[in-house]
């Protein structure tokens, strides 16, 4: 068995939370829209940049296999469609809502929506498949480092964090200045072949080199850039200073085009990546001997594909009891302990969804819809 990293699950397990609350925010009955609610929301913008940092910190520093690889691949395109099924499924006996047909399940099992159900989080193994297609090719620009890998790593970030950065940046202008000028970096597009998805290889190129400096020192050539150890505290500071600018971008968003909750562009902006960045370098300064705390961690990060599988479910089932009549006082919270309860709340369904997995993990057959 491969030796886990504490680090790896550290920030697995804060990229799932973190996807819980930012999803139970738009499902739940009783979210507070306001600020106090995006406060919290928008420390969810890292969510999925730090899994795709964290896939590539496990993988590109390792030796590639590419039957075995292909063979994986395979696999979990197999997993996805059967959790589609069972999410179909879950849906339709519980809602029941919205008419859905068999072409509504086919185009649903090819990357489309399932009628107007809540099932697009399955974006993000669109996503994960897509850059596991095409892993050999970043492995072999990862491997060969130098001048390639960093000339892929600038491309890929010109065209995503560097343009919707400056996207932004024309939008935050034109406001100012009462003319448009974000439309002048919209045909960008047009000239790279990574398409929306840009993003996700450059987190999972960055990450692969934070992991092979960090965890893999010696073991194998230098992949790129030298990372030279940031002290935490300095680390700790400069992921809040990026958390203020991306709260600042929401809230301008919000004035402007009443964008709630989220951010606009988030996963693909420069404060994102450098928090992404940063977080994950904190998460591999952590090491503790205490082995309850370990084995905690070890099991959350083992199961976070779990997790992810399961949390819709819960949140759309968690819905439904707050139509009781004991939750109606939430709605007369004040905001600031309405988003205090949901956190609890949220924390609730992870732990939940968590034990579920861990122990579905170890039932045979079932387990290996777990074991992703």
């Amino acid at each position: 068995m491969k030796q886990r990293i504490l680090g790896y699950d550290v920030a697995k397990t804060i990229a799932m939370f973190l996807v819980v609350l930012l999803h139970y925010s738009f499902y739940t009955r009783y979210y507070s829209g306001g600020l106090d609610g995006t406060l919290a929301t928008t420390a969810c913008v890292v969510c999925v940049p730090l899994f795709f940092a964290v896939n590539g910190a496990l993988l590109l520093p390792r030796k590639l296999d590419v039957r075995k690889h292909y063979r994986k691949l395979a696999a979990i395109v197999a997993i996805i469609a059967i959790w589609k099924t069972l999410a179909a499924l879950f849906f339709v006996v519980v809602d029941g809502t919205q008419p859905v047909s068999i072409k509504d399940f086919l185009k649903f099992q090819f990357g489309g929506a399932f009628g107007a159900y809540p099932t697009g989080y399955f974006w993000f193994m669109h996503a994960l498949i897509a850059v596991y297609a095409v892993y050999p090719a970043l492995k072999l620009v990862f491997d060969a480092g130098g001048m390639a890998l960093r000339s892929l790593v600038v491309v890929l970030s010109a065209f995503t964090v560097g343009k919707d950065t400056a996207v932004v940046l024309l939008d935050m202008l034109g406001a100012a200045s009462g003319h448009e000028f974000a439309s002048i970096l919209g045909g960008l597009s047009e000239f790279t072949v990574f398409g929306g998805y840009g993003y996700v290889a450059l987190y999972f190129l960055v990450g692969g080199i934070l992991g092979n400096v960090m965890v893999h020192p010696g073991e194998n050539p230098p992949t790129a850039w030298p990372w030279k150890r940031i002290k935490p505290a300095v680390a700790i500071a400069a992921v809040v200073l990026c958390y203020v600018l991306l709260l600042g971008t929401q809230r301008f968003q919000h004035a402007v085009r009443s964008t709630n909750l989220t951010i606009d562009y988030g996963y693909w902006l420069l404060p994102t990546f450098a928090t992404t960045i940063l977080i994950l370098a904190l998460c591999l300064m952590i090491h503790t001997n205490n082995h309850v705390a370990q084995t905690i961690i070890t099991q959350s990060g083992q199961n976070t594909f779990g997790v992810y599988m399961l949390h819709l479910m819960a949140i759309t089932l968690f819905a439904k009891v707050q139509q009781l009549p004991g939750f109606a006082a939430m709605g007369t919270l004040r905001h600031g302990m309405v988003t205090v309860v949901n956190i609890v709340f949220v924390l609730m369904i992870f732990v939940c969804c968590l034990l579920a997995s861990c122990v579905l993990r170890r039932v045979p057959l079932i387990g290996k819809l777990f074991s992703l």
